[in-house]
């Protein structure tokens, strides 16, 4: 009986030792789970033109609220725009209590056809605008509203997302319509 005990047990010995009892060398480290941000971080442009500035009471974490706001000392009858941004990592939304994309916050659209627009292409730009028929506001104010949203668990942290400016004009005083150049701030995901 002691020669069949003998061999089972170099058996089992040898298969411990080779490895079969799972106490070889571990495989890599799984690599760690990427961090998405939470917030977008937007710091306002300087400067005293025309310009996008952050709207701290209606900004949350996900959502960057931007206020369009015009130079001091200057009327017109509305402004247009056109914004890019990367559609893979934020989204154009609805400004709170607005019903578009694009909100109008200065100028008096009329009853019958107003002019107020805001378009998505879906890739990342923003087409809008608003005007007044008749009679001027002053610019140095807000003048339109625009959100972005924050795409979840689509952006790494500290990563910088694009706002851009594409084009723009404005109705001047005199009902000209003029070239029009605004300031955007920058933009980073946290």
């Amino acid at each position: 009986m002691r020669r069949l005990a003998l061999p089972g047990i170099l058996a089992l010995a040898a298969l411990l030792a080779c490895g079969g009892g799972g106490g070889g060398a571990a495989g890599p480290a799984p690599s760690p789970s990427p961090v998405y941000a939470t917030t977008l971080s937007y710091t306002d442009p300087g400067g005293a033109g025309f310009r996008w500035l952050r709207n701290s009471s209606l900004s949350t974490a996900g959502k960057l609220v931007l206020d369009l706001t015009g130079p001091t000392g200057q009327s017109g009858q509305g402004v247009a725009f056109i914004l890019s941004t990367d559609a893979t990592k934020v989204a154009w939304a609805a400004p709170p209590s607005a019903q578009g994309l694009v909100e109008n916050l200065a100028f008096i659209l009329g009853a019958t056809t107003p002019v107020l627009v805001g378009k998505d292409n879906g890739q990342g730009t923003l087409q809008g605008a608003v005007f007044q028929k008749s009679g001027t506001q002053n610019l140095g104010q807000p003048l339109a509203r625009v959100c972005l949203q924050l795409k979840a668990g689509s952006v790494a942290v500290n990563a910088p997302v694009n706002i851009g400016f594409v084009s723009g004009n404005t109705r001047t005083t005199d009902g000209v319509v003029a070239g029009l150049t605004v300031a955007v701030g920058s933009c980073l995901a946290q």
